[in-house]
């Protein structure tokens, strides 16, 4: 696979930062090999060191002060709100996959900072769905969103709908994002993402925020 080159600049970064980057879901329980309920998911978070270049993305971020924001999925643990209305989340009552529980923590090698925003919900697939995702970056300015973590299958393509019929533009650093597989990965690569907005990696994210672009 090909990855398409950024435009110049990439949309809505540069030195003003009026930018916000959304690390989606990565948890235990769903991208940590020693136990996640996703193998292949996790494989590939493994495989492509994901996990690594995120953590790398939002510690210069931090420091070229662009707001960090965690997206987690943190079901109460009698499960009262986590609805069964798919084969997807109907998953959730069958893991050991609740608040307090290690699986809902993140993966390690990543950290939350004093400066990030970490938001949670209990149902639902997206990051916008049932947060205050919406106010959270209305208030701090934001006009785009640079989509990581996973999956590039059902969060993170949902996020990016919802984050174009919000107004905002997107930004997808497809090195620090994964899917199910290789195949799947690749084909919302290629297919989907380029409609949303702009496909790139996380150097070029980086050199954009620094205003090199």
């Amino acid at each position: 696979m090909t990855l398409p080159r950024p435009r110049t600049p990439i949309p809505g970064l540069g030195s003003d930062h009026r930018a916000a980057i959304i690390v989606s879901e990565m948890q235990r329980g769903i991208v940590d090999p020693t136990m996640s309920q996703l193998p292949g998911l996790a494989e590939q978070v493994a495989s492509r060191s994901v996990t690594d270049r995120i953590d790398r993305l939002v510690r210069t971020a931090r420091e070229l002060d662009v707001l960090v924001i965690w997206s987690l999925i943190v079901p109460r643990a009698d499960r009262i709100g986590t609805g069964r209305n798919s084969p997807l989340m109907s998953l959730l009552h069958r893991w050991s996959f609740t608040t307090g529980t290690e699986e809902v923590a993140l993966t390690p090698g990543l950290t939350v900072d004093d400066r990030d925003v970490v938001i949670t919900r209990v149902h639902g697939l997206t990051p916008f769905h049932g947060t205050d995702l919406d106010p959270i970056l209305r208030a701090e300015g934001i006009e785009t969103v640079i989509l990581t973590g996973v999956s590039t299958d059902v969060a993170l393509t949902g996020g990016a709908l919802e984050a174009v019929n919000r107004g905002y533009r997107v930004v997808l650093p497809t090195d620090c994002t994964a899917g199910s597989s290789a195949e799947s990965h690749a084909r919302r690569i290629e297919e989907f993402f380029p409609l949303m907005g702009a496909v790139t990696i996380s150097d070029e994210v980086l050199r954009a925020l620094r205003g090199q672009l």
